[in-house]
């Protein structure tokens, strides 16, 4: 008999017409279209954005109503968490759902993609999905160098164009993608959707916050930076190409009302690492790792939820095949978030959910000469957050005497963190913020542990101290069986593989 695992209703009628199927009447009825119609996927991923830079998390200087809405009719979650911390090993582990330093050269930004890795955009397109993404897919990196046809996000939807509100934000109409890609699709088709807005990565227009205006005095600034109107407008800023991505948000959810669809969609929007500010991008510091994460999925998922459990990106890629009715690879690291999204609790839902895991290797090709890593694991839990810097002796966030800067300009230098006017700043009155300027671009120690309810910005370190030695032990112990378990090369002595993947990359 003729095997029915078929991609589609649509191929199933199609062989019944054809008289190559013989069905009973039983079967038909089990075959309606309410009994198989399959969810919708959107995902949103912001450039850049911290927690808790929207306004459901609290901001004031933000307002971001359509995340908002998201997350009032769905499930606001507090402990979202990249695998890495960087665009490329992030948005590679958003797609394969395995952590980043799984990835092989796909680990870091600038190297190559490899197609040994399943990403759950081509699962879903073999299963008879219209997949596709505007804006930025995976990358940065190359992916040309495989026999894949397009991105690994899907087929790219960039044809339209807008006028930003800023000079430095992105002039593509994403939106305006996101409904050629829509009117494309076959008949009742489901859609997986990518939307890779570039907002809010620098660069900025200078005091295009303040020209939209907002006020300096709504700013809370993280206690890391020095609290000077420079860095308020800065901050200012960032917050406006917040709200840009935002906007293409509203106009996608709207696009989803007026086909009837936005009920049988899996709407997630999140962000691919923290803000491009010191000690947060590129940083496993809670402002690089920690992101703003709300879905939505219409009377499927219980609105109105707060979720404490720690989630990594990680957990994407399976969460959306299950909801598919598809099979998980083996190889998949991250976890279905099924059990929460159908749970109608609050809070702490599942009890083994109570740490995530991060790092990073290399994040700039030029940071440091020869191209060098600095491998980072994290563990972080609802109390503490406990690092190992593998090579504490290299510079954390990149060199300034090296031949990528070779005019020794401090501000050009420090290349893992993005140049900005709050970084200007803090490097050009580094004497008058010393022990700022140390905990942004100097030297670490080999070993870090913070505790993050007494010390939310990682500013004190507690790692010599006598009173924390058994939470570090048990923290770095619980950490070293996870990358076992899940083979991180660097657990298993192979780091060198890392180095050796960053040398064939050294510079754009």
């Amino acid at each position: 008999m003729q095997n029915l695992m078929l991609k589609n209703r649509r191929e199933f009628l199609k062989l019944i017409a054809k008289g190559s199927i013989v069905i009973t009447v039983p079967v038909l009825l089990n075959c309606s279209p309410q009994a198989e119609k399959r969810p919708n996927i959107l995902i949103c991923i912001s450039d850049d954005q911290s927690w808790p830079h929207a306004g459901a998390y609290g901001c004031k200087f933000v307002n971001t109503p359509n995340f908002d809405r998201i997350s009032h009719e769905g499930i606001l979650f507090n402990n979202a968490y990249v695998s890495a911390p960087s665009c490329c090993p992030s948005r590679g582990s958003i797609l394969t759902g395995q952590a980043f330093y799984r990835l092989e050269r796909a680990s870091m930004n600038h190297t190559r993609w490899s197609d040994k890795f399943k990403v759950y955009t081509d699962i879903l397109a073999a299963a008879d999905y219209h997949v596709g993404f505007t804006g930025k897919g995976w990358g940065p990196g190359n992916w040309k160098v495989t026999e894949r046809k397009h991105n690994p996000a899907g087929q790219e939807y960039n044809n339209y164009k807008t006028e930003p509100t800023a000079k430095g934000m992105s002039n593509i109409d994403y939106a305006r993608n996101f409904k050629d890609f829509i009117e494309k699709r076959a008949d009742d088709q489901p859609i997986c959707f990518w939307y890779g807005g570039y907002e809010p990565h620098r660069i900025y227009e200078k005091e295009s916050g303040l020209k939209q205006g907002k006020k300096l005095e709504d700013v809370d600034v993280p206690s890391i930076y020095p609290d000077v109107e420079e860095i308020r407008s800065d901050l200012l800023d960032y917050a406006l190409e917040i709200e840009w991505f935002d906007t293409h948000l509203g106009r996608m959810i709207k696009i989803l009302e007026e086909i009837n669809e936005l009920d049988n969609t899996i709407i997630v929007v999140t962000s691919d690492n923290g803000m491009p500010y010191p000690r947060a991008k590129a940083t496993v510091y809670d402002m690089g790792t920690h992101v703003p994460f709300a879905l939505r999925w219409g009377n499927k998922v219980k609105s109105g939820r707060i979720v404490d459990d720690f989630i990594s990106l990680t957990d994407l890629a399976p969460t959306f095949l299950e909801a598919a009715g598809l099979s998980i690879p083996n190889e998949v690291t991250g976890k279905s978030l099924m059990n929460i999204l159908f749970s109608e609790k609050s809070g702490q839902i599942e009890s083994d959910r109570d740490f995530v895991i991060t790092g990073i290797e290399r994040h700039f090709s030029g940071s440091r000469e020869g191209s060098n890593c600095y491998p980072i694991r994290t563990i972080q839990t609802h109390q503490y957050s406990y690092i190992r810097n593998y090579e504490s002796d290299r510079m954390p966030v990149g060199e300034i005497n090296s031949k990528v800067w070779p005019d020794n300009d401090p501000t050009h230098g420090y290349a893992d963190t993005d140049g900005s006017p709050t970084k200007t700043h803090l490097v050009n009155n580094r004497k008058t913020y010393p022990r700022l300027f140390e905990l942004a671009f100097c030297i670490r120690p080999e070993e870090e542990l913070y505790d993050i309810q007494k010390d939310p910005y990682q500013m004190f370190n507690l790692a010599e101290d006598s009173r924390y030695k058994t939470i570090k032990a048990n923290l770095s112990k619980q950490l070293q069986i996870v990358l076992q378990k899940t083979q991180d090369p660097r657990q298993l002595g192979k780091g060198d593989l890392f180095e050796s993947y960053a040398k064939e990359y050294p510079g754009y």
